[in-house]
C-alpha cells in the first residue's frame, strides 16, 4: 500500500535553524521514527552515500533511544544510520536504504543490510506482529 503524502507542497519545504544556534548547540532533524505499541522504537536518519554524522546528531539518537529502552519493562529501542546514493532530483525509498550503523545496548555496531530487511529481521526477532505484516513493495 502506497501512503499518499499529505501536504506535498509543505513536505518539500525546508525548515531552517538559523537564529537558534548558540556555539555547538543548535536543534537537529531525525529522519524517521517507526514506534509500535508504545514498546518498540526504530529511530534514525539518512545519508547520502558517506556523508558525515555529526556528534551532536549521533547523541541525540544515543540519548532518545537509552532513554526509551530504560523508561519501562518489555520497551526495546534502537538507532541507526541508513544510506542511499539517490540524486536530489529524486525521493528517497527509505525500504531501499542501506543500514550501515545500528545502536543498540549503549554501543553503535557497523551493519549492511537494507532497511526493509532490517525491519523485517527485527520484527522477526522480537516478535513484533504489526511490523511482520508490513506490505513490502518490491
Amino acid at each position: 500500500m502506497k501512503r499518499p503524502i499529505k501536504f506535498e507542497k509543505r513536505f518539500k519545504q525546508p525548515i531552517i535553524f538559523d537564529e537558534l544556534q548558540n556555539g555547538l548547540v543548535s536543534p537537529t532533524d531525525i529522519d524517521f521514527c517507526f514506534e509500535t505499541d508504545n514498546q518498540f522504537l526504530i529511530i534514525g536518519d539518512c545519508k547520502k552515500d558517506d556523508a558525515p554524522f555529526p556528534i551532536g546528531q549521533k547523541l541525540v539518537l544515543e540519548r532518545i533511544a537509552d532513554a526509551w529502552n530504560s523508561s519501562g519493562k518489555n520497551k526495546l529501542a534502537v538507532a541507526v544510520i541508513s544510506t542511499h546514493s539517490t540524486s536530489p532530483e529524486q525521493p528517497i525509498m527509505l525500504a531501499r536504504t542501506v543500514v550501515t550503523k545500528m545502536y543498540s545496548n549503549r554501543k553503535w555496531h557497523n551493519t549492511f543490510i537494507t532497511f526493509a530487511d532490517f525491519v523485517r529481521k527485527f520484527a522477526e526477532k522480537y516478535d513484533i506482529a504489526k511490523l511482520k505484516n508490513i506490505h513490502w513493495q518490491e
